[in-house]
């Protein structure tokens, strides 16, 4: 078999294990009603099955990167593939509630194996000037998993059943475990042992990700008036500050400090944080405009909201590309300054209640994300030294994972400030200023990430010149 083909199979590979991630993170979504009316519980219940998954796939992040660092990447990356699959297939055999939740974090545990070492597997064994366009086709991959996932859910609910959503992945994985094994090289690395393995810095990272979580998803569902969210906020604040004491003292770290020295890196994963905050809001938020406000079916709305998606698909393999041949930084500041430009302008116009406003915007923020996100990843991915490709994979996908929980719960929490809560009833003007405040929100969120990736520049110039 020639090298061109085992890289083309490698890639297949990865954008298999990024697709499967992405979709499992939203097919279930639009089930959930389906889900509690099936097994008798109430939605606070049923929401578990989301958080389960979230938790999962956010908290150990940081640990499976370590491990495919000290293990090998192939090792890690597999077994996601095995315990992935596995916890489909028990998601989909589950025969109660309980049974779905504790299956769904096994899921998650999978799926973060995966995301922790993907972008590593193509940073580690794809040719340099390859690297990039292979970013652009994950994240062209990923793009469609976003889209598909909640169109594909209800689909396959209402034609077959809920269990499907979960069986659909069991043949794709084995066929993926098969080429993994096969075309993904070896690393010859050392043999596991609890000697000097970080399990106390594993378990803060653990709980502090999780009362995290907790505390946003509590913002988002309950407002900002409960006593919950704020404690629960407290307890992830002194847990993170006893996970960094635990680092900087632990022979082995799950999260390896020195990379916060490296200047550059520290601001493009602060820009990515910033960037997919703003990202992930809108695409929570946006379709209550477009039913409530604009009062369009929900056919209707998922079709435009492909709009976005559609035009992340064509430009994102061009920026990936792009970034192979100049500087990923000048391309992500160009994307940043579009989606400024994009964010300020559906702030003030959606108030006209005309549907071409959202086309715009959509059609703008597909081209911010499609020039962004594949440059950003290069640009994040070339700052990671030898034997640093998971860990830094691992703390990429760890600051999008939490900028999910930020971007939804910030845009809800200016939502719901401005229009009384979710127990109110707001008017169409009330609903129109709640979304315009969530939408400057994010305007910020983008300014932010375009200083940050400017001073990621200028940290490369001044160190290129010593």
């Amino acid at each position: 078999m020639t090298e061109k083909r085992s890289y083309a199979l490698i890639l297949i590979s990865a954008s298999l294990a990024m697709l499967m991630v992405k979709l499992d993170a939203f097919i279930v979504n639009i089930s959930l009603p389906t889900i509690a009316q099936n097994f008798g519980c109430s939605r606070d219940i049923v929401s578990l099955v989301l958080l389960a998954y979230l938790v999962a796939s956010t908290a150990t992040l940081l640990l499976f990167g370590m491990l495919g660092d000290r293990l090998g990447l192939k090792k890690i990356y597999i077994s996601g593939f095995i315990l992935f699959t596995a916890g489909s297939l028990l998601c989909g055999l589950s025969p109660g509630i309980i049974t779905l939740i504790i299956s769904r974090f096994i899921q998650g545990l999978g799926g973060s194996m995966l995301v922790a070492n993907c972008l590593a597997i193509i940073g580690r064994f794809m040719p340099h000037d390859k690297v990039g366009s292979s970013y652009g086709i994950l994240t062209t991959i990923s793009s469609i998993g976003v889209s598909l996932g909640a169109p594909l859910g209800g689909f396959i609910t209402y034609y077959a059943n809920w269990h499907w959503i979960f069986l659909i992945n069991v043949p794709i994985g084995i066929a993926a475990i098969w080429l993994s094994a096969k075309y993904i090289p070896g690393e010859t690395k050392e043999k596991f042992s609890f000697s000097g393995f970080d399990i106390s810095g594993a378990l803060l990272a653990l709980f502090a990700f999780t009362f995290l979580i907790l505390s946003f998803n509590s913002f988002d569902n309950r407002g900002v008036e409960v006593v919950m969210p704020y404690g629960a906020l407290l307890i992830a604040a002194f847990l993170f500050y006893f996970f960094i004491r635990r680092e900087k003292k632990a022979l082995h770290p799950i999260l390896d400090l020195s990379l916060f020295s490296i200047k550059p890196l520290t601001f493009a994963l602060i820009a990515s944080l910033m960037a997919s905050s703003a990202n992930f809001g809108y695409a929570y938020i946006m379709p209550f405009y477009l039913e409530k406000d604009l009062l369009l079916t929900s056919n209707i709305v998922g079709m435009l909201l492909l709009i976005s998606s559609l035009v992340v698909m064509v430009l994102a393999p061009m920026a990936g590309k792009m970034s192979d041949k100049i500087q990923p930084v000048k391309i992500c500041t160009i994307a940043l300054i579009v989606g400024v430009i994009d964010y300020s302008y559906f702030s003030f116009a959606l108030g006209m209640l005309q549907v071409w406003v959202p086309i715009v915007f959509l059609l703008f923020s597909g081209t911010f994300l499609g020039l962004f996100l594949s440059p950003n990843n290069t640009m994040i991915m070339s700052m990671a030294t030898e034997g640093k490709h998971g860990i830094v994979s691992a703390t990429s996908n760890t600051f999008t994972s939490v900028a999910a929980v930020i971007g939804v719960s910030v845009f809800q929490m200016a939502f719901s400030l401005t229009t009384g809560g979710d127990n109110a009833h707001p008017t169409t003007l009330q609903n129109i200023g709640g979304i315009r405040n969530a939408f400057i929100i994010g305007v910020v969120f983008l300014v932010v990430a375009l200083i940050f990736t400017r001073f990621s520049s200028r940290s490369q110039d001044k160190a290129a010149a010593v």
